[in-house]
């Protein structure tokens, strides 16, 4: 019914806010979540390693008749999904194309990657990833950065 591709266009980026809470705050979760959309679409167009701006993807949901521009991206509260709501015409569908987003993210088989990043705020280091499937959570207090 849907098909997704990554884009890189800022000006679809812009404007975007959290649309879709995925329900993962951090752990291992958090790592299968980032790891399958690495399956998915590769890396992302965004990364750093700041923990509360972690990466993003712009992802295009098409279907037969409209598309839709979401920012996929691991921000303060965890993974989440955001979305541009200059784009009327497909706001009353864009709940349903977020959500097939995001059963399709979470069902894809993680890729094997290891990110570190870092709470600035509480000195803290996040070692994170997947291996053959098996996903990984280490979090470190390191004092002040």
């Amino acid at each position: 019914m849907y098909s997704y591709k990554a884009i890189m266009d800022e000006d679809k980026e812009l404007g975007s806010s959290k649309f879709l809470d995925t329900g993962i705050m951090d752990g291992e979760e958090s790592a299968k979540f980032r790891g399958s959309l690495l399956t998915l679409f590769g890396e992302p167009s965004y990364k750093s390693d700041n923990a509360e701006a972690a990466y993003s993807y712009l992802i295009e949901v098409s279907d037969e008749t409209s598309k839709w521009y979401f920012t996929v991206y691991e921000g303060s509260s965890g993974p989440a999904i955001g979305y541009g709501y200059d784009e009327k015409e497909n706001q009353a569908n864009a709940r349903e194309a977020a959500q097939s987003l995001l059963d399709k993210i979470t069902e894809t088989t993680p890729s094997d990657f290891t990110e570190v990043v870092y709470y600035e705020d509480f000195g803290t280091k996040i070692t994170y990833g997947c291996k053959g499937g098996q996903c990984f959570y280490k979090e470190e207090n390191e004092g002040t950065f």
